[in-house]
């Protein structure tokens, strides 16, 4: 079934993995996962991120965490690209320095549009997670290489993007793959824990003061929290520390939209959208250039303060005024 993907590895001494910008759960736990998996082959391996500066804290209890953009090479003989749906998402020097300079390329994804910008893709929107996706190819290709440290980084990616299993996108295939990883020894508890329930001092404040101010619109419908710079500044957090608080509006029954709008500069937001009761979260972010999931999905919006603001609840009431 991946026959492609297999002969280039085998093909393959030396590899440059690479994960999207601002990279979640799914990102590094596939991009370090492959690492292993990789190295345990006797190839030579690095990761590319474009800003390290943009790992989560939380996602250090990876194995290998602390080997991301740590290369002592500039040429590959093979790159694999994952969890991203364009080239751009590698970011101006991961994809346009090093990516572009692999004599071969290889896209593993699960998102439902973007390009093929790799001669070998692999693309199956089906799936909850790239994780997921890897898995399969490990066990295909080989998989006395699979060892618990590889199954953690998978498994990590899995639970991230399918919300600890609970997700819709959590398929028969899904469980069965989160099934077969816990055989190597994952430690399930600890990894949901981090990953899910964990949190400083300062994220519960820079919650507590989001929260507070959630604007509710479209008769319950749509939901819409703001995170300014200047509740990160009175709290010490920065807008890494935002992931999984827009979970928070989304749950509450009756909302179908939710947006959460992360201040960037004096021109720039980044907004996260999550959706359910059957609102497609990407078809709604497509209207900003952005895309993603049915489910969870993101766009940045160019204008500033309380433009930005009005003009993404202005669409999100006239999207939803159409379901």
């Amino acid at each position: 079934m991946y026959e492609r993907v297999s002969s280039a590895i085998h093909a393959a001494d030396t590899v440059a993995v690479f994960m999207h910008v601002r990279p979640d759960g799914d990102s590094v736990g596939s991009a370090l996962a492959t690492k292993k998996y990789l190295e345990n082959l006797s190839k030579e391996v690095d990761v590319y991120v474009e800003n390290r500066d943009e790992l989560r804290k939380n996602l250090a209890i990876l194995p290998g965490f602390d080997s991301i953009g740590i290369s002592n090479r500039k040429k590959y003989d093979l790159g694999i690209a994952l969890d991203t749906a364009t080239a751009s998402r590698l970011g101006a020097a991961s994809s346009g320095v090093y990516f572009s300079k692999c004599a071969e390329h290889i896209l593993i994804d699960h998102h439902a549009v973007g390009e093929n910008f790799a001669a070998i893709t692999v693309k199956e929107a089906g799936a909850a997670s790239t994780t997921q996706i890897l898995y399969k190819i490990f066990a295909e290709h080989d998989r006395s290489a699979i060892d618990r440290d590889v199954a953690t980084c998978l498994y990590a990616g899995l639970i991230t993007d399918s919300g600890a299993l609970t997700f819709s996108n959590t398929s028969e295939e899904t469980l069965r793959v989160a099934l077969e990883l816990s055989r190597y020894g994952v430690d399930r508890y600890t990894l949901v824990q981090k990953l899910f329930k964990a949190q400083s001092k300062q994220v519960f404040d820079l919650k507590l003061r989001v929260l507070s101010r959630a604007d509710f619109f479209a008769d319950g419908r749509g939901g819409m929290i703001v995170f300014r710079k200047s509740d990160f500044a009175a709290t010490g957090t920065t807008d890494l520390d935002t992931e999984g608080i827009i979970n928070n509006i989304i749950d509450i029954d009756g909302v179908s939209l939710a947006i959460a709008a992360s201040e960037k500069d004096s021109n720039c937001f980044q907004v996260s959208v999550r959706a359910k009761d059957g609102v497609n979260a990407a078809a709604f972010t497509e209207l900003f250039g952005g895309g993603g999931h049915v489910c969870a999905a993101g766009c940045r919006i160019f204008k500033g303060g309380d433009e930005a603001i009005a003009e993404l609840k202005s669409a999100a009431e006239r999207f939803l005024s159409e379901k």
